[in-house]
């Protein structure tokens, strides 16, 4: 998306109440709302899918809503600052097509200088019907200097009625020049329990299955909702588990070909190291902690093999996955550096 107000967003939760798991940091927003403190730049970090772009845009929305509402009940404080999602501006907002809002994301591997001179140029104009002009910066630890320092010279000297949202996974991954001239709010991943509950609750899963994409989203809802709509992600799953527990079960030279299948699908491969990263977390607390494994649907198994697991070979099998994940993006062959892993895996790994 360029620096068009006319580029459609994704479709997101209209309300502050809708965005999931980030109550403390909808809060903040909102007080700053019901204060008039509205600060003229912010920087959400966190992880990709937690709720930071919905949040901005709610944000935007409740900026510019002619009939805000009352936030939930049990918000700790009164105030009509929730977007109401229906006058014209929320409207407009939430459909992309505000002349007043901007948005701004990568073209390519960076958000280029160009990019950031054409928003310059268009800020540099009255706004044309907002009461606070927004400007979404998505993605914007992939500034390169140019650009960095470009939107600098912005930020020391804002517009008036001129908000910038920028977000980023780190804050450590921008210029610090620019962090520190914006109010920094960092995002949680999702709790897995919230997670399962919105899958069944607004998408109709089965308990079951959003159990388990729960607990594989690494509390990213963006994440989840790309496995549910990837049925063979499920199946997937389900093979490498089976095979990480015949490995520590009963280590072959079939093991071999479990790498050349892994190293074959190579869109799989970072999937496929998550998923034995999980497992093999889930087999170092599950003897003391059976409760806490991420992978419930096959706890009493991992329970089993855990009671007389060899804890000093697990964790060094595990290091041995980080370092596979490494290697490959490193630009490792990926098929060495899978074949080496399963090795690894298939040595020693009965029982202590």
């Amino acid at each position: 998306m360029s620096t068009s107000s006319n580029s459609r967003p994704e479709k997101c939760p209209v309300g502050f109440h809708e965005i999931i798991g980030q109550q403390r940091q909808t809060g903040m927003l909102a007080v700053s709302l019901q204060k008039k403190e509205v600060p003229h730049a912010m920087l959400f970090t966190g992880e990709e899918g937690i709720g930071k772009k919905s949040t901005a845009i709610n944000f935007a929305m409740a900026c510019n809503c002619t009939h805000p509402r009352p936030l939930a009940d049990g918000a700790a404080f009164s105030g009509n600052v929730n977007p109401c999602g229906d006058c014209r501006p929320c409207r407009k907002i939430a459909s992309g097509i505000h002349p007043d809002c901007y948005h701004v994301k990568p073209s390519g591997a960076h958000i280029k200088i160009e990019q950031i001179r054409i928003l310059c140029s268009s800020l540099a104009l009255r706004p044309i019907e907002a009461s606070m002009r927004m400007v979404l910066i998505s993605d914007a630890h992939l500034m390169n200097a140019e650009s960095g320092n470009a939107l600098l010279k912005i930020l020391e000297e804002p517009p008036e009625k001129t908000v910038f949202i920028l977000t980023s996974p780190e804050a450590a991954d921008i210029l610090p020049t620019i962090v520190s001239r914006c109010r920094h709010i960092r995002f949680n991943p999702i709790p897995e329990d919230l997670l399962k509950a919105y899958l069944v609750e607004n998408h109709g899963m089965v308990a079951q299955n959003a159990m388990v994409i729960a607990s594989m989203a690494n509390g990213s809802i963006g994440r989840a909702l790309a496995i549910k709509d990837d049925p063979g992600i499920l199946v997937h799953r389900k093979r490498v588990l089976e095979q990480m527990e015949m490995i520590f079960r009963k280590p072959s030279g079939r093991d071999l070909s479990f790498a050349e299948t892994i190293s074959q699908d190579r869109k799989k491969i970072d999937l496929t190291l998550e998923i034995m990263k999980s497992w093999l977390r889930d087999l170092a607390v599950s003897r003391y902690f059976p409760d806490r494994v991420c992978n419930r649907d096959v706890k009493a198994r991992l329970r089993d093999l855990s009671k007389n697991i060899d804890m000093d070979g697990l964790i060094k099998k595990t290091n041995a996955v980080w370092q596979a994940e490494r290697a490959i993006k490193g630009n490792a062959n990926a098929r060495l550096a899978i074949e080496a892993l399963v090795m690894k895996l298939s040595e020693q790994s009965k029982t202590s």
